[in-house]
């Protein structure tokens, strides 16, 4: 385990998250906010085998998914994806499963792992890229004082920017 809140934990990620991560990730409501339109169980492998070759949490140009927990059932809701950039800077992203949006997950988790990043890792700076309709994530990083920096016609996004 990487940190734990109330509510949840935070571990990496495990060859037996393949399942879950594909279904809520599949899930059309979720998959519109992603770069995805479907994610296989095999694509969810794939990715945890790539994660479990990471040694360490803030080597620049890695990037790797941790998978968030909610405690009360042991069921995998969501995953962080992190991006080192350098040894200040990472971009993080978020992905939950829609049946706990708007129940306060996606702000606990974030707020707590951008506290470990800054404590224990030592990073200065957090960037996210969020979709220009997702209005909901944007939310999100507004409320957790992240600021607007960037907007990317090309990709249709906006970047968010906290310093830690």
């Amino acid at each position: 385990m990487i940190l734990e809140t109330e509510r949840l934990y935070l571990r990496y990620l495990e060859e037996a998250d393949a399942l879950r991560m594909s279904e809520y990730r599949s899930k059309p409501e979720v998959a519109q906010y992603q770069s995805w339109t479907s994610y296989s169980q095999d694509d969810a492998k794939r990715r945890i085998q790539q994660c479990q070759l990471i040694k360490t949490m803030n080597q620049p140009k890695t990037d790797y998914h941790l998978s968030f927990v909610l405690k009360e059932e042991n069921k995998m809701i969501g995953d962080l994806f992190v991006e080192v950039v350098n040894r200040k800077i990472f971009v993080l992203g978020y992905t939950l499963d829609s049946a706990y949006w708007s129940q306060g997950y996606a702000t606990e988790i974030v707020t707590a792992f951008c506290d470990y990043m800054k404590n224990e890792q030592k990073f200065k700076k957090v960037l996210c890229y969020v979709y220009n309709d997702n209005v909901r994530s944007k939310k999100l990083l507004r409320r957790l004082h992240f600021v607007k920096f960037d907007e990317s016609y090309y990709y249709d996004d906006e970047g968010y920017m906290k310093k830690l």
